[in-house]
């Protein structure tokens, strides 16, 4: 079956599913979840990854980017949190928060509630990184829709940002 990954190799399931013999059928539920793992598989591939750096004109690791995007989306937050929401300790996110200083993609000053501690922010360098990037992405899924006629590549986007706001 196209587009489906099941970790420990169950191939048996994915062969059940396909032919609809598992109890599972082929329901609306079982296609979009086929769907959606294609989607998030293809989006984190290796060599759409570099394209999409490559275009933003980014050096960064992704790991990186992925740290800049999370201070983004939280604003200020402290370290420890960082390294808490990516279920990986502190010595882990420092050096992380060290490049992205350097480069000027992020910038600490103190908590005004704990003078002991440093909040971490996005700069406006950050900010821009991250819109590049994401006119990247944007710019390379257009030209995969372009396989799709207008009028389907319309109910795509819309299709896709109506599952997104429910999930949200």
């Amino acid at each position: 079956m196209t587009g489906s990954y099941v970790a420990g190799g169950d191939a048996a399931l994915i062969s059940a599913r396909a032919a609809g013999a598992s109890g599972i059928g082929p329901t609306a539920g079982a296609g979009l979840e086929d769907s959606v793992t294609t989607l998030v598989r293809w989006a984190t591939r290796h060599d759409v990854q570099t394209a999409v750096m490559r275009r933003a004109q980014s050096s960064l690791p992704l790991s990186h980017v992925w740290l800049l995007v999370r201070i983004a989306t939280c604003g200020p937050c402290h370290p420890s949190d960082l390294a808490s929401s990516f279920g990986v300790d502190n010595s882990t996110i420092t050096p992380k928060l060290q490049r992205l200083e350097s480069e000027e993609l992020v910038k600490r000053r103190p908590d005004p509630t704990d003078r002991r501690a440093a909040l971490v922010e996005t700069t406006p360098s950050g900010i821009r990184l991250l819109g590049r990037l994401r006119r990247a992405r944007a710019a390379i899924l257009e030209e995969r829709l372009e396989a799709l006629p207008q009028a389907r590549r319309l109910d795509v986007v819309t299709a896709l940002s109506d599952l997104a706001s429910i999930l949200e």
